[in-house]
């Protein structure tokens, strides 16, 4: 089922003309033909089934099935606080968030951060990933559209306000530190659709001396329970993995 976004779902019988962009996609990449039943995603968690109707250049849809929600399909309540990653591998990240159902991508600068997005501008960057991410949400069939964040610097993000905050320490497993596993923590935590957990990942290369100063500052090891603003230093087993992946 070819699918493309749309902010207007139509009821059945209802007429409505697609988004130039998504019909330029549409008929020039996914060649869509008169009467082509497709599938039309609000990004707020609705879908809807409509027939193509092609008008000279314009592109127009009739809907055939009655609006459809899914929570089965919508985001998880995770907030991904990610380094920025250099060319294809931030673009990963942002595919496969999508398809594991992350709910909100933050870029972050850090120290050890390569890509300079300041000589193009932040926003030609959160506007590439964003298309990205939309582009994926298509694909996989999610309902509820990922958000991609314009990019803070990392001090910034322990301003914003949020829920619990895990940070991927990489080096816990090679220090003997009695820590959590991701898994354990996140048994023992509650979360809600408005007060998403948020996950702490690095850049290649990990945070910086002065940056993990400061992280450690603000976590408490000891601390087993999980309380709205808290940071909770955890990790992701005995191996070491690229950022991408984690």
């Amino acid at each position: 089922m070819r699918r493309v976004l749309s902010p207007t779902l139509p009821k059945v019988g209802q007429r409505i003309e697609i988004e130039a962009h998504e019909a330029k996609h549409l008929t020039t990449v996914l060649r869509v033909r008169e009467g082509d039943v497709i599938e039309l995603l609000n990004g707020s968690g609705a879908k809807v089934q409509a027939k193509i109707q092609l008008q000279e250049k314009r592109l127009f849809v009739e809907g055939v099935s009655p609006v459809e929600t899914n929570p089965k399909l919508n985001a998880l309540p995770i907030h991904l606080r990610m380094a920025i990653l250099k060319g294809d591998a931030m673009e990963w990240v942002i595919e496969k968030a999508v398809e594991l159902g992350v709910q909100k991508i933050t870029p972050l600068h850090t120290d050890y951060t390569v890509v300079q997005i300041q000589k193009k501008g932040a926003d030609t960057f959160v506007e590439r990933w964003q298309k990205i991410a939309d582009q994926s949400l298509k694909q996989c069939g999610r309902l509820e559209r990922l958000e991609i964040e314009m990019p803070m610097d990392l001090e910034q993000t322990f301003m914003d306000p949020k829920g619990p905050t895990f940070w991927l320490d990489e080096a816990l497993a090679h220090q003997g530190v009695q820590a959590e596993h991701l898994q354990v923590a996140l048994e023992k935590t509650q979360t809600t659709a408005t007060q998403p957990l948020s996950l702490l990942i690095g850049p290649e290369g990990g945070f910086s001396p002065a940056e993990r100063e400061r992280l450690l500052q603000l976590t408490s090891l000891n601390n087993s329970e999980i309380n709205n603003t808290a940071m909770k230093r955890v990790h992701l087993g005995a191996l070491i993995l690229r950022a991408e992946t984690a």
